[in-house]
């Protein structure tokens, strides 16, 4: 079932269209009873919203475009101090951001940008804003010692007073290892970033794990507890995007505003594989070197893409929405006789393994079960790349997964059913989202930037090899006096 379903026609009667309140300031100063702080409301001032998540962003942010002509820049003042009151959703939708004091999250002004004159009497610039633990993390340290599993710790210091203290939903995935970590006086983000890279998923076969903020709260999680709600059970797709006409009717002669609220608007695909990018960096093969300094011991230990492929859950699933061993971005061909996932030596990592650190009860991550599947996992989701503008909608959040059908460019082959791209079209992942309110043209636009770790349709298998026998062979090493003794003879080195 999409999310669009649960969208009601009769009030939502045009794709765009959304419920936006009041915009208002409150400065730093009190009112002139000295007993509330000075509000003011820009809303007829601001002439767009941009409401920005992301899954590698830590908290929500964005700006408004103001066209001032009452100098509030000056006269409230604005300084960095201020904080920010509204709230956006998209009509008969229950999700949507509330930036209200009494029922929502307030926003907090911390930057104003690109401030120049428009006319006699007026300026327009851009206040840029985000929540309130980006603020509180500027503020805060965290100095401490803790035992407990790592997904723990995130919670803690997400809703500890001394360090975010955040009011807000706080969403994790459950992690596996009790653990202890000492935290010497680091900001509260750089502490969760350091327990990301080793936390270690409960149900699937990964580690590595995103903090991130949307309209609902912060979450803690996997890529692949993002890809399936279960260890065997793909996650279902939110919406279904495709390139077609505006004006869709639904067979009556009446406007389908939940298909048309699903029209790709604009796409562009921005990459669609980097091979260079994904050999240097391991992605398909690489090899970890570990050093234990307690033991004195040092290991080795091979990555094999092809053979971790099938363990984990990827954008593309099998038919019944379960894991799939044939739809990589690695298709299987030769190369001097061996596939690119059996070259490890081409990109080495080192890493400590010390054990022991703190007494045998407590269990340190151990590198050989994160490393490695850590990034090969998340530099594969960089392979396709697409952003589509489609109409806004507040209830699609960054992290869901949606269906996108891509045109095929070319005639329709017969026998096919669908007129579409067979690799680009699929399953991708909602890494970033970007709301965009027009107030003089009264639409909502929303950009989406996916991602996708596989194809749709398995990359046909060739085992030739393309690299080999095939090359003119040269003389080789040349030195170049000797070959400029061949290329000039005797010829006089001055020239008239």
């Amino acid at each position: 079932m999409s999310l669009y379903d649960t969208l009601d026609s009769s009030v939502l009667t045009r794709p765009g269209q959304y419920y936006l309140t009041d915009i208002n300031l409150i400065s730093y100063r009190s009112g002139t009873d000295d007993s509330e702080p000075d509000k003011i409301g820009i809303d007829s001032l601001v002439a767009e919203v941009s409401i920005y998540e992301s899954i590698y962003n830590k908290t929500l942010s964005g700006n408004l475009f103001v066209v001032d002509t009452q100098n509030i820049v000056g006269k409230l003042p604005l300084t960095g101090n201020e904080r920010l009151e509204f709230k956006l959703y998209t009509p008969s939708s229950p999700f949507g951001y509330d930036f209200s004091e009494k029922s929502g999250h307030p926003m907090y002004i911390y930057k104003i940008t690109n401030r120049v004159a428009t006319g006699p009497r007026s300026q327009a610039y851009i206040i840029h804003f985000c929540s309130k633990e980006m603020i509180d993390n500027e503020t805060a340290s965290v100095a401490s010692a803790m035992n407990t599993s790592y997904d723990l710790m995130v919670a803690d210091i997400t809703k500890n007073p001394y360090y975010l203290g955040s009011n807000k939903n706080f969403y994790y995935e459950p992690a596996i290892g009790l653990n202890k970590f000492v935290f010497g006086r680091n900001k509260p983000f750089d502490c969760i970033d350091k327990l990301s890279k080793n936390t270690i998923s409960g149900k699937f076969h990964n580690a590595g794990y995103y903090f991130y903020e949307t309209s609902r709260g912060f979450n803690y999680k996997s890529l692949e507890s993002m890809l399936a709600v279960e260890s065997n059970t793909a996650r279902p797709a939110v919406a279904r995007f495709r390139p077609k006409p505006a004006n869709i009717s639904d067979g009556k002669g009446e406007k389908d505003i939940k298909n048309e609220m699903q029209i790709a608007i604009d796409y562009k695909v921005s990459d669609q594989f980097d091979q260079l990018k994904n050999l240097r960096n391991g992605v398909y093969a690489n090899k970890l070197i570990t050093h234990d300094q307690f033991y004195k011991t040092i290991t080795e230990q091979n990555f094999n893409y092809e053979d971790e492929y099938g363990k984990m859950f990827h954008t593309e699933t099998d038919r019944t929405g379960s894991k799939e061993t044939e739809k990589g971005i690695l298709p299987k061909y030769v190369r001097n006789g061996k596939s690119l996932s059996e070259y490890p030596d081409g990109t080495i990592y080192v890493h400590s393994n010390t054990q022991n650190t703190y007494g045998s009860n407590i269990e340190i991550p151990d590198p050989h079960n994160i490393l490695q599947r850590r990034l090969s996992q998340r530099l594969a989701f960089a392979t396709f790349t697409l952003t589509l503008t489609v109409n806004g909608f507040t209830g699609i959040q960054a992290g869901d997964i949606i269906t996108y059908e891509h045109p095929s460019y070319e005639s329709k082959v017969a026998g096919e059913q669908n007129d579409n791209d067979i690799y680009l079209s699929g399953r991708y992942l909602v890494t970033t989202v970007r709301h965009q309110i027009n107030q003089a043209n009264k639409k909502h636009l929303m950009v989406l930037e996916c991602h996708k770790d596989s194809v749709r349709r398995p990359y046909p298998q060739e085992i030739n090899d393309t690299f080999i026998g095939r090359e003119k062979i040269e003389e080789g090493i040349i030195d170049i006096y000797e070959f400029d003794k061949i290329l000039y003879g005797g010829l006089s080195t001055s020239f008239k």
